[in-house]
């Protein structure tokens, strides 16, 4: 469970890289009523760029930290859950 959590974090993460290196962060623009520097302008893009953000820097934190925190609980609990290991019985 803690390695999808940490696959989907990896993978809003790389979705918010994705949109602001082909430039949708100007495009956000859009959404408060102001053209974008370079002109034209769709909202659309400037949505996906929203939730990519919010993806990338709200729930990709958080998909982490429980990634970790799950993997440590985890394996606390093999450990003691693992049979002790006891000496042969005398002869």
């Amino acid at each position: 469970m803690s390695r999808q959590l940490a696959l989907g974090a990896a993978m809003l993460l790389a979705a918010f890289v994705v949109c602001h290196m082909l430039g949708l962060r100007e495009q956000v623009s859009v959404l408060s009523g102001t053209p974008p520097p370079a002109g034209g302008g769709d909202p659309l893009l400037g949505v996906a760029y929203a939730l990519a953000w919010f993806g990338g820097v709200v729930f990709a934190p958080i998909l982490a930290i429980a990634a970790g925190v799950l993997a440590v609980v985890d394996r606390l609990l093999s450990r003691r859950s693992a049979p002790a290991r006891t000496a042969p019985p005398p002869r």
